[in-house]
């Protein structure tokens, strides 16, 4: 096992919340094929509808862990950061698709 020396030392042994995890998981993976759905959809309002899809799971993901009674500190911006993280690149993505359409026209 790797071991951690200096100020991080006491990271390697918080236990993890594995609810948490499997939370995470259960958002991630949806959204992660969105992901790919976006780059092989041949129409952009499919791409649009897509990225709306993802951009919901996202905040129903935040909104989750954020409302999540008995996390721990670390635990919920731990979630929150990675639910976060996710949420940023589909706005993103949504106003790239947005953009798309208004020049397109």
């Amino acid at each position: 096992m790797l071991e951690i020396e200096g100020p991080l030392e006491f990271l390697s042994e918080l236990p993890v919340n594995e609810t948490l995890v499997s939370t995470c998981q259960m958002f991630l993976v949806p959204l992660t094929i969105l992901f790919a759905a976006v780059g092989v959809a041949n129409t952009r309002f499919v791409k649009l509808l897509v990225c709306l899809l993802g951009v919901a799971i996202a905040a129903l993901w935040i909104y989750r862990v954020w409302l999540w009674t008995g996390l721990s500190l670390l635990d919920r911006r731990t979630g929150v950061g990675l639910a976060g993280l996710f949420a940023l690149c589909w706005v993103l993505t949504l106003l790239h698709q947005l953009k798309s359409m208004i020049s397109e026209r």
